[in-house]
């Protein structure tokens, strides 16, 4: 199924590539106040349906898309911090990361925004990181890429999402999703054509200045890593695809000083979730074995190193399925007393490793209760509850979680597996259903509802619900047709 899917996708960017008769021409009038969504390319209902499409699409095909609860996690708290602190709803806002050691990070239409594993593992502080997501933050709250795509016309949802998969994703780090756009000239032009123009730059700066020293980050972290990008561009071996989509002139790095050098000076301690989310992506960055050899080489003076230097050393012990060697590193890492959902998430993963999955629930329970935002130790506990052979309870878990949360996926998924464990098919069925709805994949969803009814499990209520379902989603089918979504 992911390979057909696959290839209807390539053909369909090869086909909106024949059909881009004009390069996208940036826009050049006055961009309005910061935040005002008044002239906005796109409706602000389009909008976000593209950013979905276009998100729902990584999720699916992208290989270089990071399916990690604990990083997502992390991207996002940062994130949603910085877009509140700008003025912004914070649940407006979306964030995950893509494998790839190029340094770059780029926005979508309807909030969501990307950013590489290499921009991570190159920023030296949370400010400098901080500075480049507030800066992206600005390019959705002026809604620049909105402004961009909207020359298109007429376009549909649908194609201006798969445009937004083939440039921005794959086309600026080596996704597999753009190679079928990415061959022809057109529409290698509409990429160059994407990079922002200087006056959108200058206004997600502002915005990302303003939003740093609101959130309480230090605005210089923005400038230094700026300068960093600026003194390795011109080196091969750092690819800093950044600054290729956002170009860096003299004047905005002088505009931003200028904006800066007036406040007090800040000092910002590190977060320990931005010390661990480093480390875990340090310890995933290669083969295992290489990952351990090149750790053991390093020093490390300051505490925070010495922290992440243990964690990834455990995390990679256990990618290395070497149980005993993750446990010694995790030992240090310990008895360092450093406090933070991605320990404890740690200590169950290495219960799990050895077999002790009762033990693995509790000390994801147990952590989750002193760490409630960090939904993925509930992920967690009820994978070790599955393994535990106690799936009834994992699904207990799920739906009392969907109740807050019926757009999570990830609940969905682990939900339907606990059923499947139940031999409770219908009901897995019925799950799958919603995984469907949610992946945009509405014939699959009454499908999977079709099978669940015929299979006559069940009581009266549960089956009046599927019909019900069934319903609801023949008469979506009906209306969207699923030929295109205006």
């Amino acid at each position: 199924m992911n390979a057909q899917r696959f290839s209807s996708r390539a053909l369909l960017l090869a086909l909106i590539a024949s059909l881009v008769l004009q390069p996208l021409q940036l826009a050049t009038a006055q961009l309005p106040d910061l935040g005002d969504p008044a002239r906005a390319g796109l409706s602000a209902a389009k909008e976000k349906r593209v950013g979905e499409m276009a998100m729902h699409d990584i999720r699916l095909n992208e290989t270089t898309y990071i399916d990690d609860p604990e990083i997502e996690y992390y991207l996002n708290s940062l994130g949603r911090r910085l877009a509140a602190a700008g003025g912004s709803l914070p649940e407006d806002f979306s964030f995950f990361a893509l494998r790839n050691n190029t340094v770059n990070a780029f926005a979508m239409p309807g909030g969501y925004i990307g950013v590489h594993s290499g921009l991570v593992l190159l920023a030296q502080n949370e400010s400098e990181l901080a500075g480049v997501m507030g800066h992206e933050i600005g390019h959705v709250q002026q809604h620049h890429i909105a402004r961009m795509l909207d020359q298109r016309g007429n376009t549909t949802v649908a194609v201006l999402a798969s445009l937004l998969v083939a440039i921005l994703a794959g086309g600026h780090g080596g996704g597999a999703m753009a190679e079928a756009a990415l061959a022809t000239g057109q529409a290698v032009a509409i990429q160059n054509q994407l990079t922002f123009s200087q006056n959108f730059e200058r206004e997600a700066d502002r915005a990302g200045l303003q939003t740093m020293q609101a959130s309480g980050f230090d605005p210089q972290g923005m400038i230094s890593f700026f300068e960093k990008l600026g003194k390795s561009s011109g080196n091969e071996s750092a690819d800093t695809a950044f600054l290729r989509t956002h170009p860096l002139s003299r004047e905005r790095m002088a505009d931003m000083q200028g904006r800066v050098k007036d406040g007090p000076p800040r000092i910002v301690v590190d977060s320990n979730d931005f010390v661990l989310a480093r480390a875990k992506l340090d310890a995933e960055n290669g083969s295992p074995r290489d990952v351990l050899a090149r750790l053991e080489r390093q020093t490390a003076s300051r505490r925070q190193d010495q922290v992440a230097r243990w964690y990834a050393i455990s995390r990679a012990a256990l990618r290395d399925h070497n149980p005993t060697e993750a446990t010694r590193a995790f030992t240090q890492l310990r008895d360092m007393h450093f406090e933070s959902p991605f320990v404890d998430m740690l200590a169950a993963d290495l219960a799990s490793a050895q077999g002790k999955h009762a033990e693995a629930a509790r000390l994801c329970r147990e952590g989750l209760q002193r760490y409630p935002a960090a939904r993925y130790l509930l992920l967690g506990e009820a994978d070790a509850q599955m393994e535990d052979r106690k799936p009834e309870l994992a699904a207990s878990l799920m739906r009392d979680a969907l109740v807050d949360s019926p757009r999570d996926e990830r609940l969905y998924l682990i939900l339907a597996k606990a059923y499947a464990l139940q031999g409770k098919t219908a009901d897995q069925q019925r799950v799958q259903a919603e995984i469907f709805v949610l992946q945009d994949n509405l014939l699959a969803a009454v499908e999977q509802l079709r099978l669940a009814q015929r299979s006559g499990e069940g009581d009266h209520i549960t089956q009046a619900a599927i019909d019900s379902r069934l319903r609801e989603l023949r008469a979506r089918v009906k209306e969207e047709k699923l030929i295109k979504l205006e």
